[in-house]
């Protein structure tokens, strides 16, 4: 059995530039044990020990979707380490970054979206998009350690990528401000960015997709948790049906709170859920479900719940069943909601 290479500095992290590892005493034969990958000239990234098991060398690996972002994230912080100062993450790649999302394959692990500022030159490596920016248009944050273009910045370089339904989704995850564990609202700072940061991108200067940017900024909500729930309210305003309140409090009759809720049509006391999987899964998330359900019905709400499998690949027949519901209970077109 091959012995296992000696322990690293712990302090180069696990990705790290040859040259820093050179300067904290690394050997150039350290530099090529097969604990260590080699994803860009100059960057080193440790294997995951999964690999040593089960990748040989040179050999293709499978990304499942789920693990995209991650070789994402971990193919940028080894790239980061070798990246002219001048270079920023952009496009799809800081779209993922960010953790905006995305159709697949739109953002490759294999294919980084790397820009500049003119009069600089894109770069040219292997693995990378390379992408040379008017300077108008770069505004660039850090995050994790990384530079990459202002969430607002690369909502607006994806307008020549993304169809506009997709923009909307990425859109509407900027503007989203997450809950806190128990149930309560954070602030406007929570959000990756404003409506205001969003049309000031847009308006920075001519852009590819420009169009289909100014059609999606009117779209684009507050109270989106995710491009599903994107997908349902698009479809139900597409279909002439009102306006939910969206991330709704749901409270008792001395003003506490129940819970929250994606959707709701107070006037016609009509609670819509879009549930992810972990509400199959985690066991106190089922029994929490079982309780805040039973809870709203005592309120007098009707709940109607929606997974991924009523929602795609389209969401018209969850659109049909609220119809009928709000109909139900005297809504006709025309009338507000």
């Amino acid at each position: 059995m091959a012995r296992r290479p000696e322990p690293l500095d712990p302090r180069l992290g696990d990705a790290f530039s040859v040259a820093e590892a050179r300067r904290r005493g690394v050997s150039t034969g350290r530099l090529r044990a097969r604990d260590l990958e080699t994803p860009y000239i100059g960057a080193r990234v440790r294997r995951e020990d999964a690999d040593l098991d089960t990748r040989g060398a040179g050999s293709a690996r499978i990304i499942a979707a789920s693990d995209r972002r991650r070789e994402i994230t971990r193919n940028a912080a080894a790239y980061s380490t070798v990246m002219a100062e001048h270079a920023f993450f952009s496009h799809a790649t800081a779209a993922a970054l960010w953790g905006l999302p995305l159709p697949s394959g739109v953002a490759s692990p294999d294919a980084l979206d790397v820009s500049v500022a003119a009069p600089h030159r894109a770069p040219r490596a292997a693995g990378i998009r390379g992408h040379q920016l008017a300077p108008h248009l770069v505004s660039v944050r850090t995050r994790d350690g990384m530079t990459l273009a202002s969430p607002a910045a690369t909502w607006a370089q994806l307008g020549g990528i993304l169809t506009l339904d997709d923009l909307v989704a990425a859109g509407d995850a900027i503007l989203h401000r997450p809950r806190t564990d128990d149930g309560h609202r954070t602030g406007p700072e929570a959000a990756r960015g404003t409506l205001a940061h969003l049309e000031a991108a847009i308006e920075a200067g001519r852009r590819l997709g420009a169009r289909v940017l100014r059609e999606a900024l009117p779209l684009l909500r507050e109270g989106v948790a995710s491009p599903t729930e994107t997908a349902l309210r698009l479809g139900l305003s597409r279909a002439g049906l009102p306006d939910p309140i969206l991330d709704y409090d749901v409270r008792d009759g001395d003003g506490r709170l129940v819970g929250c809720t994606e959707f709701a049509y107070p006037s016609y006391s009509l609670l819509i859920e879009c549930e992810g999987d972990q509400h199959r899964t985690d066991r106190r998330q089922w029994n929490r479900d079982i309780e805040k359900y039973g809870r709203y019905q005592d309120l007098g709400w009707t709940v109607l719940r929606f997974s991924a499998i009523h929602l795609t690949p389209s969401v018209a027949p969850a659109v049909h069943r609220i119809r009928r519901h709000l109909e139900q209970r005297g809504w006709r077109r025309g009338t507000s909601g």
